[in-house]
Order: structure tokens, then sequence, then C-alpha cells
């Protein structure tokens, strides 16, 4: 289905010196399509979001690689590794984790403007973004005024301002009820393929990783299966 890859994991570990000390990945290993739609599921504990946050360098890797279209995360310091994250990386968490204080359209934003980007332009680019998703109408509201469906909505938009290779979903639809659930969704899978990156989704729902590309199951850490 997918010609090649462009994003992998080689013998991935995390360990939590504690005390106790915790092993929550142990070798794991992992390759990601160009414009893959990917769902990881697994028991609570698994170590699914640990594994989204080493692969998007929010957390530390104790060892093994993750390299991004090309690029080896490890061997960046926090600065390269800064800059990458927001060149390279759209983050969609369960809490959308926009900023209250500023407007739909400024949290859009931010990313660019971190990038150092013409902010006439990321405004259009926000603007665009946010109409694609279906909130053109809503753009100069805060925050606190929009449902949660429509702040995970923003926050899609603003994971694709800056047009990531990869999309990394940590259970996005999980604090919405069932019709946002597919909206949400539905947005991630065909904004994912319209830009031609590729999404790794952490998803609970069985229904959301039957509609993936591929779907695989973390056990205990160490064991990343295909079903």
């Amino acid at each position: 289905m997918f010609g090649f890859f462009s994003n992998s994991i080689e013998n991935l570990k995390k360990t939590y010196i504690g005390p106790p000390k915790v092993e929550v990945l142990k070798s794991l290993n992992l390759k990601v399509y160009k414009n893959e739609i990917l769902a990881i599921t697994g028991e609570s504990g698994s170590g699914k979001t640990t594994l989204l946050n080493l692969i998007g360098g929010i957390d530390n890797i104790t060892d093994g690689n993750v390299n991004i279209d090309g690029n080896n995360i490890n061997k960046m310091n926090e600065g390269q590794l800064a800059h990458f994250r927001n060149s390279y990386l759209g983050y969609v968490f369960q809490f959308h984790n926009l900023l209250g204080e500023f407007s739909a359209i400024e949290n859009v934003m931010i990313p660019s403007l971190m990038l150092k980007y013409d902010k006439k332009l990321a405004r259009k680019k926000a603007e665009s973004l946010l109409e694609t998703v279906g909130l053109k109408d809503r753009i100069e509201h805060r925050i606190g005024e929009l449902s949660g469906g429509e702040a995970q909505r923003v926050a899609i938009a603003r994971a694709l301002i800056n047009n990531p290779k990869l999309i990394l979903a940590d259970e996005p639809t999980g604090n919405l009820d069932k019709k946002n659930a597919e909206i949400v969704r539905e947005l991630l899978w065909n904004m994912t393929k319209k830009t031609e990156a590729s999404l790794i989704i952490v998803t609970h729902s069985n229904s959301i990783a039957n509609m993936a590309d591929r779907k695989l199951k973390l056990e205990y850490g160490e064991n990343l299966s295909e079903y």
C-alpha cells in the first residue's frame, strides 16, 4: 500500500530511575510510512503515551533512535530539537492544550510565529485552516468561548500550520461525545491525506483504530503487534 517509510524508531527504550526503577518501553521498533495513518492501541499503562512523547521529542530517550524524515532527534541539542518539533511535527492532545487567554486564530498562529514567519502570511494560513475545520465564524473567539469539539478542531489547525511531516495525536477524541469525536476523526484523516503527512494516533477506540491504514497493539511496553 505504501512505497517507503519516512519515520522509524529503532530499539527504543525508556526507563524511569525512580525509585523504584520502571522500564516503560523495552527495545521497540517501528516504521511509519509516508502519508500513512497508523493507530496504536493498548491497555492503560502499556506505554502508548510515553511512546508518542519520545517520538515527538517531548520526553528524553533512554536508549535507541528516533528518525523523522531522515533526522535523528537523539543527536539534537535542546535548541535544535525545539526548532525541529515546530518545523516537522504537529501535536493534537486529548486535552487540547490551547492557551485560554488567546483567540482561536492566535493559538493557531503561535507555532509559525515561533519560527519567525511573516505575521500576515501566518494569519492568512491560520484563517484558511480554521475555515477548513469549520470555524470561519469563530476565529476571534477565545478558547473558553468554544465547545470541546470546537477547541479540538482549533488544535488540529494549530498542528497543521507549519506543514508537518508527522502528526502525533494522543487520544484526540477521548474527551468528546460521539458526534464530535467523529468530526475530529474525519478532519484528522482528511487533512493528513491532503497534506501528505503521516499520522500516528493513540486511541482506546476500536472503531477509530479500524479506520486507520494500519493498527498496532502495544503490550507491556515491549511488543507492537499488527492486528
